[in-house]
């Protein structure tokens, strides 16, 4: 984990997914909280070198990646960790992701691995949108739905820098992953329309580079071009009546993809059922 610094109070810490930390005085507040332990560990190594301590946990979105180390940073300064409320719930209780995912249902034992069952860690603070004071520190909450129900990014206006979530993801990650997670595709556009109003000129998401305003417009016009692209695939495998895992298969042979673990399966078949229901509001679709 990198500790790359975007504004004289604003640090991004770059990992496989990332987090934020903002600096006031002698107190630091995190932005989301890795994985898992190992990397709680690592962040609270880069909060002792900047002689800080650690004031409070903000979690943007209920996904393992962004909230599994959440329980060892509390666990280890006591700080209070904050959340949206429904993310909240999942965060409290981290079995609820693997159980959407498989249908309300019982997880199979592939959908029980850390990188999609966290460990849970109670929450002591609700986000909402607006200004907020979290420990003394006055940041935005700016909603951002569409990769998760309620994702919230965290803005600092003192400092210029939005830390962005999972509101849109790198080139070189749409082109990793082909197909990408979304509970709704109507929000996730609604979101990345609204990004470039914002006041800011730092936009620091879960995943990759920083990125200023200089990049933003080409990489949210990647990110549309690819939802885009996934549901218009969608919907042209509605030609004749089928399923979900035939249009998932129909998408992926597009796409050029494998999909060879069940978890990757389950995670990019909700993104086919964001689609469907894209479609279907839009009138383009039949159940």
């Amino acid at each position: 984990m990198d500790l790359i610094r975007l504004t004289a109070n604003a640090y991004h810490l770059r990992a496989g997914s990332n987090a934020g930390l903002l600096v006031f005085g002698t107190r630091a507040l995190v932005v989301d909280s890795g994985l898992d332990r190992d990397a709680a560990r690592r962040i609270l190594k880069h909060v002792a070198a900047l002689h800080v301590e650690l004031a409070a946990i903000v979690i943007t979105h209920a996904h393992a990646d962004h909230f599994g180390g959440a329980g060892e940073l509390k666990r280890r300064t006591g700080a209070p960790v904050w959340a949206p409320t429904f993310e909240a719930a999942v965060v409290e209780n981290p079995l609820l992701e693997p159980v959407y995912l498989f249908a309300g249902a019982q997880p199979i034992a592939e959908l029980e691995g850390k990188f999609i069952l966290a460990q849970p860690c109670p929450v002591d603070g609700l986000l909402e949108p607006g200004r907020q004071d979290i420990a003394g520190f006055e940041v935005e909450i700016i909603p951002a739905p569409g990769h998760a129900h309620n994702q919230m990014m965290v803005a600092a206006p003192q400092e210029g820098v939005c830390f962005a979530a999972d509101a849109f993801f790198p080139p070189e990650v749409l082109d990793k992953y082909g197909i990408p997670f979304y509970v709704d595709i109507d929000q996730t556009l609604a979101t990345l329309a609204a990004l470039p109003a914002l006041p800011y000129h730092i936009f620091a998401q879960g995943h990759g580079d920083a990125y200023d305003r200089s990049g933003l417009e080409h990489v949210l016009a990647y990110n549309v071009s690819r939802i885009e692209a996934i549901r218009e695939l969608v919907f042209t495998a509605l030609a004749e009546p089928t399923d979900d895992s035939q249009m998932l298969q129909y998408v992926a042979d597009a796409l050029n993809l494998r999909i060879e673990q069940p978890a990757i399966y389950f995670l990019t078949r909700t993104t086919i059922h964001a689609c469907l229901n894209s479609l279907r509001r839009a009138g383009r679709a039949e159940l």
